[in-house]
């Protein structure tokens, strides 16, 4: 039900109001997954501000990887640690964003397997924290801390609201995803009214591309292959792609969608080769097929609609791809869609 004055996330307001009241005067790191996309990015920085905006007497924002470039203006202001080389002494953390502690980092998920807290929307989230609060029902984790933070009476300031709208942006892209709901853009039109800019979220995401990516994009779609009567299509990306085109491992993201574009593709995906395997990143056409079980039978997880995963046993890129064909194929032909 869309909400006008109501709560927007009722079944949270008393875990989410407990954990704010636990924070104050408390030492607290915000970790978010590696290789951070938009919603994480500022799932982080929007916690960050509502932890020190409670009293909590520190509050830090840590990630393995760098903020990527799209990202930077947005994320202007707060400080981000590297996880893996922080002092966690003192201090206790929450996630945001990750289903896995092992998403933050191998590093992390040994040195802290049970965070005070994990605020998240993967419906693979298994759970691990002392507190979660997991809404998978939402298009962003953004988009679940933008109301918990209505509810608790917390109003935002301009930059903050731009972060949380740029992270309900990303992840639903641009609105179009079959995860974005009527209270989707209901929350999105409220952090409008608080001060976030649309036309600045979408100046920063979608006009300032590095050419660097666009030489990416361009071996990315070269590389395409099709299956299963053009059902599937998938494109593969080697070290060599990075080395010719001075790209970086951030310049991935989006890739996979310009193969679920292509009409009559129920299922797209883009397989990278990594120093000790494959990563890989699937999106389908509907919430019925499952990319996060796909990714599950590789290490990984996500969404029904979008998931991936890190097989890092040593395959090569060139072994994998057939393993690839005929699991996807095996979830084409299951869905009967």
């Amino acid at each position: 039900m869309v909400f006008g004055e109501k709560d927007i996330f009722p079944e949270f307001k008393e875990a989410f109001g407990g954990l704010l009241d636990y924070c104050k005067g408390r030492k607290i790191a915000v970790a978010g997954h590696m290789r951070p996309d938009g919603d994480c990015v500022s799932s982080t920085i929007a916690l960050v501000w509502a932890l020190r905006e409670c009293g909590a007497s520190e509050v830090v924002a840590l990630n393995r990887d760098s903020v990527p470039f799209l990202y930077r203006n947005i994320a202007a202001g707060t400080e981000f640690i590297k996880t893996d080389s922080f002092d966690f002494d003192g201090f206790e953390t929450i996630t945001v964003d990750c289903a896995d502690p092992k998403r933050v980092s191998d590093t992390f998920s040994e040195r802290v397997p049970c965070p005070l807290a994990s605020i998240d929307h993967h419906v693979s989230n298994n759970a691990f924290a002392k507190t979660n609060i997991i809404c998978p029902d939402s298009a962003a984790t953004a988009e679940l801390l933008a109301g918990m933070f209505f509810d608790a009476g917390l109003r935002p300031p301009k930059e903050v609201c731009n972060a949380l709208f740029t992270g309900i942006v990303t992840d639903t892209r641009s609105f179009t995803t079959n995860s974005t709901r009527a209270e989707t853009l209901a929350v999105a039109a409220k952090l409008a009214a608080a001060g976030a800019s649309p036309s600045y979220v979408a100046e920063q995401l979608y006009q300032r591309e590095r050419p660097e990516k666009l030489g990416l994009l361009a071996a990315y779609l070269k590389s395409l292959r099709f299956g299963y009567g053009g059902r599937l299509c998938y494109g593969i990306l080697r070290k060599a792609d990075f080395d010719s085109t001075g790209a970086l491992k951030e310049d991935t993201d989006g890739l996979v969608d310009y193969a679920r574009s292509i009409n009559g593709v129920r299922l797209a995906a883009v397989l990278e080769e990594i120093s000790d395997g494959v990563k890989g990143s699937i999106r389908t056409k509907s919430p019925d097929m499952r990319a996060d079980l796909l990714a599950a039978k590789f290490g990984g997880g996500g969404h029904k609609s979008a998931a991936g995963f890190s097989l890092r046993d040593g395959t090569s890129l060139d072994e994998f791809t057939g393993v690839f064909e005929k699991a996807a194929g095996e979830l084409l032909d299951n869905a009967d869609i």
